[in-house]
């Protein structure tokens, strides 16, 4: 295990880069993986695709950084917002149609032709605004058997399993697959929505799972997907953090859902001791006006500068890693 890593999380200082559950854009995977390699994160979470999996190892390999973050895939036990696809059938578009499913996509998935589905990362912000009630959502849940074969043939170090009150026995049996496997994990991470039993449910899946040869994060997804609307979004998964921290089982407790340049200056005036934040829309959002320049060596250097203001503290050594990466700019520590 990487100390430096797992230290963060005693710390207080743990920060992770979400690539996003059904994001597979992998031409765009591998260099936000560069760059917030070279921020300093320690955990960089992705779909559980092969493809991608290999498109961030390679980003991260690119940044060649002395401890560089473990790589983590999300799956899921049931229906979850984190796994879908937005779909519409172009063919029944009026002509006349006004079209805000394209301006309201922060991906541009959307065109004429209609989903790039490798874009679509299932925000549903397009689903509720179609004036004709077009677009449907498509919802896919992992066979754990695949995520298996993930951990026997990728740089996998973490997963993270994605559930909701009430799906108990969809993560009892996903864990029954998993539970051999879980001695090959640095971390593992459990994310879950607020609702009036997730408490108890929380409880229940501690019991189910304990004892762990690894690490547990709890995950507080606040508002899921929803970072880059604005800087309100984030008092949902600080709310639910503080329930977890209050009653919730043991483990560490991250935020994520919302999170975004309001999230750790809440965290700091409130006293929140959680032990780390997640970041992916308002992260990938943060990062896309650098990434079709990332070979300039000016533009790398900003990009680095960006993604590290979303580190909750300095982490030790992420200026040097990315000074060692571009000398000749002098990256300030």
């Amino acid at each position: 295990m990487d100390s430096g890593h797992l230290r963060a999380l005693q710390e207080r200082s743990w920060c992770k880069f979400i690539s996003g559950a059904s994001f597979e854009d992998t031409a765009v995977i591998e260099p936000l993986s560069w760059v917030f390699a070279l921020a300093g994160v320690h955990c960089i979470d992705v779909a559980a695709d092969p493809a991608v999996v290999q498109a961030a190892y390679r980003g991260i390999q690119r940044a060649n950084v002395p401890h560089p973050p473990w790589l983590m895939v999300s799956l899921n036990d049931d229906s979850d917002p984190h796994f879908r696809k937005a779909h519409f059938d172009p063919a029944l578009c009026p002509s006349d149609c006004p079209r805000p499913c394209e301006r309201v996509c922060p991906v541009q998935a959307i065109s004429p032709a209609g989903v790039a589905t490798p874009l679509c990362y299932g925000c549903g912000r397009c689903l509720d605004i179609c004036p004709y009630g077009l677009i449907s959502a498509r919802t896919y849940v992992h066979r754990p058997e695949a995520v298996v074969a993930l951990l026997q043939t990728q740089p996998v170090a973490a997963l993270e399993i994605h559930t909701q009150v009430g799906h108990e026995p969809g993560f009892a049996h996903l864990w029954s697959v998993l539970r051999p496997w879980v001695s090959r994990l640095q971390v593992l991470a459990i994310s879950c929505q607020d609702h009036e039993q997730v408490i108890p449910y929380l409880w229940r899946l501690y019991h189910l799972i304990t004892p762990l040869p690894c690490p547990l994060i709890w995950q507080a997804d606040g508002r899921p997907m929803s970072g880059d609307i604005g800087a309100g979004t984030t008092w949902a998964t600080i709310r639910l953090a503080q329930k977890i921290l209050q009653e919730g089982p043991p483990g560490f407790v991250q935020l994520a859902g919302g999170t975004n340049q309001a999230t750790w200056p809440l965290v700091q005036r409130l006293g929140l001791p959680v032990h780390g934040v997640a970041y992916g829309s308002y992260a990938r959002k943060l990062l896309q006006p650098y990434l079709s320049h990332l070979e300039d060596p000016q533009t790398l250097h900003a990009a680095v500068s960006a993604a590290q203001t979303l580190l909750p503290a300095k982490t030790p050594g992420a200026g040097d890693w990315a000074s060692a990466a571009v000398p000749e700019l002098n990256v300030p520590g």
